[in-house]
């Protein structure tokens, strides 16, 4: 295996207090749970044993504990994980986990502190207790403030927010009031993104009236000049940083490897010049019945979807692109997308240099017309 890339690791939580209407994620309300949280755990752990020998002895990365609800994650439980993939971490290890403010104390987390994890990312979405309402979020304004004064309170000095914009009902100002509350406590990530109707939601099946066009035009140009304004570079398409980025997630976007462990989850590995990748069963009951039954079988992804799948990830990430990371990443040749890539610049969409090319303001605003072009 090629020893260029670096790999992360997602652990799926798949269960909520609740389903939010906006969730398209595989996540399940936790009354609805058929198995024992130390059988899914058991499940975990063998599916990380299995991915073991494509590892190649490579240090992670990043740990990421995502769902779902991860803060319902028993740190006991969680702490088995962490023991179990120690060998692969370095002190530079990013372990990341999201909360949401209905489901954490201070005493909890610190005891998710205690057992290594370094980074915490919280499900705010809003602070206006109306817009929270209307999400059907299980924590107000009040419970979101807290949770963020306890993350520091804590020992966490790496923590995003979450915050989504053009909310049922959302102005303009209620919007900036959001961002702004979110600096103030002193989150030094933020992801801020607008909210999409997925069509298997229940806003799908029952839209909410949202702002207008031109609303959501004057809050995400009123946004990133706040956002900016306030020290967050925006390195990524909703991702915002004053000094740390999210490893795992950047990891995501150079097109690194991963590996995915939990109900639903996803891993991509590259094996020589051969790109593999894996889908677990939604179902959790189904994936513990696979994963502790059935071994691992990877399934080769063509050559001929790689550049599209490529563009898909990096160009979401703002950094200048080297014309060797295509080849690294695929292991095809750079002119197998040179080019689509100068068509796009004809475009305006990109500038391209001697050694590496990057996406021009206007194609940051047009970027799935440049991806269209490597469907074809």
């Amino acid at each position: 295996m090629s020893s260029e890339l670096p790999v992360g690791l997602y652990v799926h939580y798949p269960w909520c207090v609740r389903k939010c209407p906006y969730c398209d994620f595989n996540s399940y309300p936790i009354k609805e749970r058929n198995c024992t949280e130390d059988k899914y755990v058991k499940a975990l752990l063998s599916d990380f044993s299995s991915f073991e020998e494509y590892l190649n002895g490579r240090s992670l990365l990043s740990v990421y504990f995502g769902g779902g609800t991860p803060s319902l994650f028993s740190p006991s439980e969680m702490e088995k994980i962490i023991k179990r993939i120690s060998p692969y971490l370095t002190d530079k290890t990013e372990i990341s986990m999201e909360a949401n403010p209905g489901t954490v104390d201070l005493d909890l987390l610190k005891k998710y502190r205690g057992i290594g994890v370094n980074r915490i990312s919280i499900g705010v979405q809003s602070f206006n207790d109306v817009s929270l309402k209307l999400l059907g979020r299980i924590h107000s304004s009040k419970d979101a403030v807290v949770c963020c004064e306890n993350v520091i309170s804590a020992g966490f000095d790496n923590f995003n927010i979450d915050i989504m914009h053009g909310l049922p009902k959302q102005t303009v100002s209620m919007a900036l009031d959001d961002i702004n509350k979110a600096v103030e406590l002193g989150c030094n990530h933020l992801s801020w993104y607008e909210l999409t109707i997925e069509e298997d939601t229940a806003f799908g099946l029952n839209p909410p009236v949202l702002p207008s066009e031109d609303a959501l035009s004057e809050i995400e140009e009123r946004g990133f000049e706040l956002l900016d304004s306030k020290g967050f570079n925006r390195y990524e398409v909703s991702g915002y940083t004053k000094d740390r980025r999210c490893l795992h997630n950047q990891n995501y976007w150079y097109f690194g490897d991963y590996v995915g462990i939990g109900a639903g989850a996803h891993s991509k590995l590259k094996i020589g010049d051969d790109t593999f990748r894996n889908a677990n069963p939604e179902s959790p009951s189904e994936y513990i019945s696979k994963v502790l039954n059935t071994p691992l079988e990877l399934s080769r992804v063509n050559p001929e979807d790689l550049p599209f799948e490529f563009m898909l990830n990096r160009l979401r990430i703002f950094d200048d692109i080297k014309y060797s990371e295509f080849e690294t990443a695929t292991g095809l040749s750079f002119e197998t997308v040179r080019e689509k890539l100068e068509e796009s610049q004809s475009l305006g969409l990109l500038i391209m240099e001697k050694e590496s090319y990057r996406l021009t303001e206007k194609g940051r605003w047009m970027l799935n017309d440049i991806l269209e072009m490597f469907l074809d």
